[in-house]
């Protein structure tokens, strides 16, 4: 879609995260005109892993494996969450549009049930999670089967180790075996997106599987780092299977990830075969209202243009994404100067202990919004009619430890869009 020097549209999302790619999926796929704004790299600084909650009470430290009990709590306890803004059936929903979403550009995801799943990581640690990506499946809950596995690393790929993934299986470390490939080409540290396309190579499958088969009778599972291409990873998996005669399935390493380009690529494939139009590393400058429009401009190096909105679902992130800055005594909300909920001084943002069980205030911070995900004025009613926020933007949810920051991204992303097109319907058909 070419860029004009003013333009209208339906939705503009603002942010290309997490929630800001799933507002624009939602958006585009209910056929509403979509604009987004935001720069898209972040994503590959994810995971791949998608999480709903992992951890409650937050001081607990306790580790969950079924976490819809837990989100039923917590809305309780915390009716400020945003999980309190959704039912279980809301949250099962987003989750699975975000799956067929993906799934329709490539990238496939295995459907959730109810329960976590547990999954090794590179650095030997068991992270509990909700959804993973196909070529993981596998490898969830290895803590509990009795499968030999071979953990295979390649020398010089800087983050895995072999022997480091292997040394969390506890008892199981007498059933695990370890092998390190030398490359010949390798001179020096190897590139992961080098070696990922590698993995689209038949002559480098081949050599691969060779030397996993050296291993057929004391193995019968394999994990591999997650770098098995960046294009048809599922397929590659699969192929390495049939070669080998065992189960294959990646690890997921340290960001920069292969599967947070993945998840990157196949988002912005699909948005654009939807005709949204995405204005890169655009800021966004709020003008004023027009007819119950907003009035924004958006600039970047190349274009400057100004845009005429219905609706905007702000998904700018916290501090990382620029949605919040952090001024000398206290956080403001950068676009529309929103009120943000937020400690009263800055010496009660942290805690004095680093680590203290409780977390620190400051990852409370963010914006306060009714039930649809509009965010609050001073007098507690939604600052504008069709202003949504969504993901980690939004106050009381410190996600790093409750393990919930793609669930709240997804859920809130999800509803927002959905709020707006019902309302906007409504409207319509009066």
């Amino acid at each position: 879609m070419m860029i004009q020097k003013d333009t209208d549209c339906d939705v503009l999302v603002i942010g290309a995260g997490m929630a800001g790619m799933v507002a624009s999926a939602r958006a585009s796929q209910l056929g509403l005109k979509t604009i987004q704004a935001g720069n898209s790299s972040a994503l590959v600084f994810a995971s791949g892993l998608f999480d709903l909650l992992g951890v409650f009470p937050i001081d607990s430290g306790e580790i969950l494996s079924k976490p819809y009990p837990a989100i039923k709590k917590l809305q309780s306890d915390q009716p400020d969450h945003p999980y309190s803004k959704a039912n279980q059936k809301q949250i099962e929903d987003s989750f699975l549009f975000l799956i067929e979403f993906l799934d329709s550009a490539g990238l496939k995801y295995h459907l959730p049930g109810t329960c976590n799943k547990q999954i090794l990581t590179s650095v030997g640690t068991f992270k509990p999670t909700y959804i993973v990506p196909a070529t993981f499946l596998k490898g969830c809950d290895l803590n509990k089967v009795g499968k030999n596995l071979l953990i295979v690393d390649f020398k010089g790929l800087r983050g895995f180790s072999a022997k480091q993934a292997a040394s969390g299986l506890g008892d199981r470390k007498e059933k695990t075996h370890t092998l390190s490939i030398d490359l010949p080409e390798n001179k020096g540290g190897l590139n992961p997106v080098h070696l990922a396309k590698s993995f689209e190579n038949q002559e480098f499958i081949q050599k691969l599987s060779d030397k996993i088969l050296g291993f057929s009778k004391k193995a019968d599972i394999v994990g591999i780092p997650a770098i098995c291409g960046i294009q048809n990873s599922f397929e590659i998996v699969k192929e390495l299977e049939e070669k080998t005669g065992m189960d294959i399935f990646e690890i997921p390493g340290m960001p920069p990830s292969i599967p947070g380009l993945r998840l990157k690529n196949a988002f912005e494939k699909k948005i654009s075969d939807l005709n949204t139009l995405f204005l890169s590393n655009a800021k966004i400058v709020f003008n004023a209202m027009e007819d119950d429009n907003f009035i924004l401009q958006a600039i970047n190096d190349n274009f400057e243009t100004r845009i005429k909105a219905k609706c905007v679902i702000l998904a700018t992130g916290r501090f990382l994404g620029k949605g919040l800055f952090a001024q000398r005594n206290n956080v403001v909300e950068t676009i529309f100067n929103l009120p943000i909920f937020q400690p009263k001084t800055r010496d009660q943002w942290h805690q004095l202990n680093f680590f203290d069980p409780k977390g620190h205030q400051i990852n409370q911070t963010g914006l306060e919004t009714d039930d649809t995900f509009r965010p609050l004025d001073q007098t507690g009613e939604p600052a504008f009619e069709n202003l949504y926020a969504a993901g980690s933007i939004l106050a009381h949810n410190d996600f790093a430890r409750l393990k919930s920051g793609t669930g709240v991204c997804c859920v809130s992303a999800y509803l927002a869009v959905n709020n707006f097109y019902k309302k906007s319907h409504k409207m319509r058909n009066k």
